[in-house]
């Protein structure tokens, strides 16, 4: 269903490379667009939604969720990274390494959080994302690059620590209400199972960008999620000294990522 563009000689065996291109046929970009539609319709639709509630004040109580969880945290790190293998998949080429990692750590992430808290409907949707991305992995005429070498950055990790510090506890403090709230709203729609979710999800991002090298830029998917989390709360009445420390953590890893870049840059 795909050819190398770059001529090898037939008595070689080759292995293609991270920037080799691999021409798909019309039913290898055929099945892109299928399956880049399953993948798409939820995180699209949902996105879509919340973001007119928050326009609109539908809801108006649950606006923190909607910024981060149950919204626009969670569409970033969904949608995201579907959106750039699609592209790159389309093209031929193979998809950047941050973009499986980002993929495989919501999908994980998910996985666990509905095991651990099965109400309101999470399995059934982490199920889907699951199954659709497990897809979207088969279709691809290159998949990311996933087995990199691991080389610790010492200033990064130690933040990465700290971030999980903050962020795992808030995970497992937001699965207990979600187990909690067998009635009601959150009964239906897990906003608490969301925000464990993506506290989850940005635990993992964060040691990936501190261990692997080649993944180093989810360090700003990291600092952002953490801005966004930190800023929401604190305008929203969440907990304040929790999420006055979510924005100072993030703002401390976007510099770091800043130093760690111009020290790349450097050498």
């Amino acid at each position: 269903m795909t050819s190398l563009t770059t001529p090898q000689s037939p008595s070689t065996d080759v292995t293609p490379r991270a920037t080799d291109v691999l021409r798909p046929s019309r039913r290898r970009r055929a099945a892109l667009a299928v399956v880049g539609v399953f993948n798409c319709a939820l995180p699209v639709m949902f996105t879509l939604n919340i973001t007119r509630m928050l326009a609109t004040g539908e809801l108006a109580d649950h606006r923190f969720h909607q910024l981060t969880g149950q919204g626009e945290i969670l569409f970033a790190l969904w949608l995201w990274p579907i959106l750039a293998m699609l592209r790159a998949g389309w093209h031929g080429r193979r998809p950047g390494s941050w973009a499986g990692y980002l993929h495989l750590a919501l999908m994980a992430s998910g996985v666990v959080c509905a095991a651990l808290a099965p109400g309101g409907g999470a399995p059934l949707l982490v199920g889907l994302i699951t199954i659709t991305g497990a897809l979207l992995w088969v279709t691809l005429p290159q998949r990311p690059l996933v087995r990199s070498r691991v080389g610790i950055d010492p200033l990064l990790a130690p933040l990465a620590l700290v971030g999980s510090a903050l962020l795992l506890p808030y995970a497992i403090d937001q699965v207990a209400l979600q187990n909690a709230a067998t009635t009601g709203h959150h009964a239906h729609n897990p906003h608490f199972f969301d925000q464990a979710w993506i506290a989850v999800t940005m635990s993992v991002v964060a040691v990936a960008a501190a261990a692997v090298p080649a993944v180093r830029g989810l360090v700003r998917w990291f600092a952002g999620s953490l801005v966004v989390l930190g800023a929401a709360g604190l305008a929203l009445g969440e907990a304040a000294l929790l999420f006055s420390g979510f924005l100072a953590l993030g703002v401390v890893v976007a510099l770091a990522d800043v130093v760690t870049r111009r020290r790349l840059a450097a050498n």
